[in-house]
């Protein structure tokens, strides 16, 4: 059997007409009806396919048996779809094989030519759309592309059509991917606010919501995709193209939004050696950016001067209040306090922040004020752990984010766990590539993220994961954006 695929030319066309018409009238046989001839395909718009030199023929032993459009024309409707691949896409249209010869290894080979033939265009990915209704299409791409995007509604033809893509090689860019946060709420964060809501507009769980959990891969409390997919499964499934030198490991970073109505209880993280011998996870290393702060706000920032473990002992297990142990510091917006693991610390009531932080979930509470729950219970403390992991003499690391700036990426903090960076916008602010690192984007202020061939609009809080293989992005607006990578 021999497949042969060529160019549909002038004298070819009636041929090419007579192919569509019946494959849609086995469609109809099939209670099928997203195709419907002179509606959708026309055989005006086949003439401009020919006119344009994008429409293929299939042959199978010299018989006329497919035809299919490659081009970069896409419908309105797809730029309302979170792609992942590539800046400059082939599209896949009216795609036909007649019924007899229909198969899964047919649609194969031809979508082996189509990737083919994409790629030597000078294509860097392929995105295709399908009706719902039409089953055996659906089960063809979905075998035979990377990702399924979502579901778009053509209004002229009345149905939903599911879209689909592909990168054509290891080296296509992959795009910016808003992340939908998982929250921690209620009683998990029983000192929570509902400030995410007021400030972001964010549709929470409930008035006790303290964390958004912007990007995360820790389990349970993993952020999502557009498509609902964990962020463990996105790296997963794209590797090194996403995560770049990280491929391999841990996911290392947590990115979190953080809303205090009361004060946090007193804490302190271990480092990598206690994590991994008695919790086997990532020590916690952490920064925050104060966003908005009420009057008189502050947090707990170290050991005061001369505080010995043995006294900090003393109080905790005679079960004293060791606030006064504890230097408590005035905050106001864009200050910026980095925690190394080992230093005490708490956030106070009233404050809106931004964390970014190793990718753990180990926190050794050793004072919360005698606070109890509904059911009068007190939260379990970490007193054992805690003092085996403190360091009186740390006194971390305060930086200033500035307030306006022209075009520029201001360095904030540069630790071995992580670097924090503000991009300062007045027009257009350019980011450029980084291979080898994926990087964190929190807008903190409207501002649309463009690229070659697309944009994202984002609002105040929200975040995007720029993948590894990100290509050259802008910042367009007025305002400020916080930027977290390894």
């Amino acid at each position: 059997m021999s497949i042969q695929f060529s160019k549909v030319k002038n004298e070819q066309f009636k041929d090419v007409c007579a192919l569509y018409q019946a494959v849609i009238a086995d469609m109809h046989k099939s209670s099928l009806k997203q195709w419907e001839w002179e509606v959708y395909p026309t055989s005006a718009q086949l003439e401009k396919d020919i006119r344009a030199d994008v429409l293929y023929r299939v042959e199978e032993d010299g018989k006329l048996i497919g035809a299919f459009v490659l081009c970069n024309e896409m419908a309105e409707e797809y730029s309302h779809m979170e792609w992942h691949y590539g800046v400059k896409p082939a599209t896949l249209h009216r795609f036909a094989i007649l019924p007899g010869v229909f198969g899964s290894d047919m649609a194969r080979r031809i979508l082996t030519f189509v990737k083919e033939e994409a790629l030597r265009l000078g294509y860097d990915s392929l995105r295709v759309d399908i009706s719902c209704e039409d089953e055996s299409m659906l089960r063809c791409f979905a075998s035979a592309m990377t990702r399924k995007v979502g579901t778009i509604h053509f209004e002229n033809f009345g149905m939903d059509y599911i879209c689909y893509e592909l990168p054509l090689s290891a080296e296509c860019p992959m795009l910016p991917i808003r992340m939908y946060p998982a929250y921690r709420h209620g009683d998990m964060t029983p000192w929570g606010g509902d400030a995410l809501s007021t400030v972001f507009g964010r549709d929470i769980p409930d008035d006790r919501t303290g964390e958004a959990l912007e990007v995360s891969a820790i389990p349970k409390l993993e952020s999502r995709t557009s498509q609902n997919e964990t962020l463990t499964q996105l790296i997963g499934r794209e590797g090194a193209r996403l995560v770049g030198d990280c491929v391999g490991q841990e996911f290392p970073l947590l990115l979190k939004l953080l809303a205090a109505k009361e004060q946090l209880s007193v804490q302190v993280h271990p480092d990598d050696p206690y994590a991994r011998e008695h919790e086997n996870k990532f020590g916690k290393t952490e920064a925050w950016v104060i966003l908005k702060a009420e009057e008189n706000a502050s947090i707990l920032y170290g050991m005061k001067d001369g505080v010995t473990i043995e006294q900090l002992e003393k109080a905790l297990t005679g079960g004293e209040d060791v606030e006064a142990l504890i230097e408590r510091v005035p905050v106001k917006p864009g200050d910026v306090y980095f925690m190394p693991a080992g230093m005490v610390h708490a956030i106070g009531g009233g404050i809106l922040l931004y964390e970014i932080q190793q990718s753990s979930d180990v926190t050794y509470r050793l004072w919360d004020y005698n606070r109890t729950n509904a059911a009068g219970e007190k939260r379990p403390l970490h007193i054992r752990q805690s003092l085996d992991v403190i360091d009186p003499a740390l006194k971390g690391q305060r930086a200033q984010m500035p307030e306006s700036g022209n075009n520029e990426i201001v360095n904030l903090l540069d630790v071995p766990a992580f670097r924090l960076e503000c991009a300062l916008v007045n027009g257009e602010c350019e980011l450029a590539p980084n291979h080898s690192s994926f990087r964190m984007l929190t807008a903190l202020s409207s501002l649309l993220l463009s690229w070659e061939g697309d944009a994202i609009a984002l609002n105040a809080g929200d975040t995007v994961l720029l993948p590894a293989l990100c290509p050259t992005v802008t910042l367009m607006g007025v305002g400020r954006a916080l930027i977290s990578r390894c």
